[in-house]
């Protein structure tokens, strides 16, 4: 490709080639013979001083394909079984020249690889069936999608063999967005579609051994491709996402798991991670009635808590469930309050309980609330998933309980912890059977005794809550509410666990409350007489400023104390520093990113148009998209024909003209493109003289003017010369004496012919 845009001293206008010349060039076989293992060390020919970037982009375009099939199937890592992962790395490494070249007998080696790619694509299937065991499901067809790139690459001889790898890896590219559309995810994608369409160029310009232009035409691709990626974002009728298709695979996720033991929810404690976001509506309630419902324990085997299977489960309906409406009916008129709005935000959890205030309620279609008022979606949470809540406080949940539930959260081991059933009917008998003042006499044993908060507590063994109240008395929140459920229990009081979060803090921009792993928490529920289940957090017995600040304003005030002893907990609490504010500036831009870009969806899109363009209707809407894109291209391709088309210095343009007139009367003698100026106005005199000579009347001039015309060609070479290699040449085009002398060039290239 050409393009003539420079000006410069010499005797007609450069055009200059973004590519090489030829001598730079191999044999147009050159993508053939490394695809068998021949000719592999032509693309050394460089110079060993280059560096390494002009190495990198003067690659051959076979090893830009394999480069590619990296960097689109790497990112695939992250939920694609390892077995296929290195298989694919296989597969490419086996791709390489110098592999290929091992196989002496060149005849045999596409028998060989047509072998490998047979048996790998029938292993590859059997495998997928093994693992996912279905032929059908998101994640299935994604592996698939890759299986049959990874086994394309074992017949990849030809260019045309390349193209379709190359297309097919488009594909696969975008099968990331079915897994997540996560900024992460979009940079990985941008940065596999720009090394694809650099191994594009590669194999329209494979002999191009130094790599010069192949930057500059992946710029004017990418640039021009923006204008219109804008177009269609704002004015293409959003489309439902195709990404909500529930994966098969359940691939394991930090978050809040669905049994509870102590230990599960210390290392949960110093993870940063985002667990959800949420916008309220109005005011937000104070930080230390956060609770973020979840899942409720109520079965313990003496080691772990797990929900129990005896729970009523309501779907929306034009009435709420009868429990709803009984809990809310039991509030004094005086007490109630509208119940709060705010919306959620969750990430992907690979679960289907979600998280509300206590005591939340929605009423989405996919959505179903249980008795013990746990949110259920139809679906395991798969990818980010907003839903609105709302939050009915205060109420009485189960004034009146039945006798199946009593039992249920009564329930404890035959034997197992004999010093904390003894504490417990012992401080229960201290207080007079009074369940409240059973309540205090337990806060108060634990002030009394060194407990102490910690995010790394020891490890128990079988009898955990008497090692733990007796022992260690060490432990993060799930310690507490566990043995403190188990006391209500020895002593008669129905209780359960309630696993979920605690607190959180603003965003950066002071508009969103985030929550996050390190706020997962477990309390504990209590059942009294005439109140119904009433909320103790045994954590607060310890460490009050967990619940009431939060968990980041604790770690801040105990420091690396939280993490354990010695210089171990210190490099634990500077990494847990460092992590806590990268992600917070990673997950304030994920956020715009998903409520911005991702979320645009039909709603928001047509709230927009409306806004901008005042646009009402699907047709509108279609016709300004034909509109915008017709503009866009259409100022893409006259700024292509500006940049192409040539460009000529002031003293070259009143020949150029002229040389176009004179080619009208005759194509002999108009400037070649390879002739310079002044050698084509000596052509031009010497035909005028030749033809008065010879008695002929020229087309351009006869006999008795061609004295005037030489004078007038010997004028304007002479003005040619000032104005491009002369004394005047050196000056500004704007000096008036400058300008005098192309006046005067113009004025006798006019006056010719």
């Amino acid at each position: 490709m050409t393009n003539i845009s420079k000006i410069d001293d010499s005797k007609k206008p450069v055009e200059v080639f973004t590519g090489s010349s030829k001598s730079d060039f191999i044999n147009s076989a050159s993508f053939e013979q490394l695809a068998l293992g021949q000719n592999i060390t032509s693309h050394t020919e460089q110079a060993s001083d280059a560096k390494w970037t002009r190495k990198l982009f003067a690659l051959p375009a076979y090893y830009w394909v394999l480069i590619a099939q990296i960097i689109v199937i790497l990112p695939h890592a992250a939920h694609l079984p390892l077995w296929l992962i290195g298989f694919a790395v296989v597969s490419i490494a086996a791709q390489l020249p110098r592999i290929k070249a091992k196989f002496k007998k060149l005849r045999h080696l596409k028998r060989v690889y047509q072998g490998m790619q047979m048996l790998g694509f029938l292993l590859g299937l059997v495998g997928l069936w093994l693992t996912y065991n279905t032929a059908f499901g998101l994640d299935m067809g994604v592996a698939f999608l890759v299986l049959c790139l990874i086994s394309k690459l074992w017949e990849l001889y030809k260019r045309r063999d390349a193209y379709v790898v190359l297309n097919l890896s488009l594909f696969v590219l975008a099968a990331l967005f079915l897994m997540d559309q996560g900024l992460v995810t979009t940079l990985e994608v941008i940065i596999g579609a720009v090394i694809i369409l650099l191994a594009f160029i590669a194999l329209n310009d494979d002999g191009n051994t130094r790599g010069d232009g192949r930057l500059r035409t992946l710029g004017v691709l990418g640039l021009g491709a923006l204008p219109l990626l804008v177009v269609l974002f704002l004015f293409f009728p959003r489309l439902p996402p195709l990404w909500s298709v529930q994966l098969s695979g359940q691939q394991a996720t930090t978050g809040v798991s669905d049994s509870m033991s102590p230990g599960d929810f210390a290392n949960l404690g110093q993870s940063t991670e985002l667990a959800f976001r949420v916008e309220f509506a109005d005011k937000r309630p104070p930080q230390q009635q956060l609770y973020w419902r979840g899942l409720v324990f109520s079965d313990f085997d003496g080691v772990t808590w797990r929900p129990s299977p005896q729970q009523q489960q309501w779907r929306p309906a034009p009435q709420m469930p009868v429990w709803i409406e009984n809990a809310f009916a039991t509030i004094p008129d005086e007490v109630k309050v509208a119940p709060t709005s705010y919306e959620v935000i969750l990430e992907p959890t690979q679960q289907n309980w979600l998280f509300g205030l206590d005591y939340p309620f929605a009423q989405r279609q996919d959505i179903s609330i249980t008795s013990n008022f746990t949110l259920l979606k139809d679906q395991p949470v798969t990818q980010q998933f907003r839903y609105d809540v709302l939050q009915f406080a205060p109420m009485r949940i189960d004034p009146v309980l039945s006798e199946a539930l009593r039992r249920l959260n009564l329930a404890l081991p035959a034997d197992g912890n004999p010093q904390a059933r003894a504490l417990a009917k012992r401080l229960f008998a201290q207080s007079g059977s009074d369940p409240t003042r059973y309540i205090a006499a337990i806060e108060r044993w634990i002030n009394q005794t060194e407990f102490r908060y910690t995010l790394s507590p020891p490890r128990l063994n079988n009898n955990r809550i008497d090692e733990f109240l007796f022992e260690t008395k060490a432990g993060f929140c799930e310690h507490y509410s566990s043995s403190f459920t188990f006391m209500m229990r020895a002593a008669g009081i129905p209780a359960r666990v309630v696993a979920g979060y605690q607190g959180g803090e603003l965003s950066r921009s002071g508009n969103v409350w985030e929550v996050r792993q390190k706020d997962a928490h477990a309390w504990t529920e209590v059942w009294l007489e005439g109140q119904g289940w009433v909320r103790v957090d045994p954590t607060a017995f310890v460490a009050p400023e967990r619940v009431e600040q939060g968990m980041d304003a604790l770690t801040q005030s105990q420091g690396a104390a939280m993490f354990g002893d010695g210089a171990s907990a210190q490099i634990s609490y500077q990494q847990y520093q460092m992590l806590q504010t990268l992600r917070r500036l990673s997950d304030q831009a994920s956020y715009y990113w998903q409520k911005d870009v991702v979320g645009y969806d039909q709603d928001k899109q047509a709230d927009s148009l409306l806004k901008w363009f005042n646009i009402r209707s699907v047709m509108q809407q279609i016709i300004w998209l034909a509109v915008s894109a017709i503009t866009v291209m259409a100022i893409l391709i006259f700024v292509i024909w500006q940049r192409r088309r040539k460009r000529w210095h002031l003293a070259d343009l009143p020949l150029a003209q002229l040389s176009r007139r004179i080619g009208k009367v005759d194509k002999s003698l108009a400037r070649d493109d390879s002739e310079g100026q002044l050698a084509w106005l000596e052509r031009v005199a010497l035909a005028i003289d030749s033809n008065a000579e010879g008695g002929t009347d020229s087309r351009l001039t006869d006999s008795g003017h061609s004295e005037i015309v030489q004078a007038k060609i010997m004028q304007i070479q002479q003005d040619y010369r000032q104005l491009r290699y002369g004394r005047l040449s050196a000056l500004e085009i704007s000096d008036k004496e400058y300008q005098i002398v192309l006046k005067q060039l113009k004025k006798n290239v006019g006056e010719l012919f």
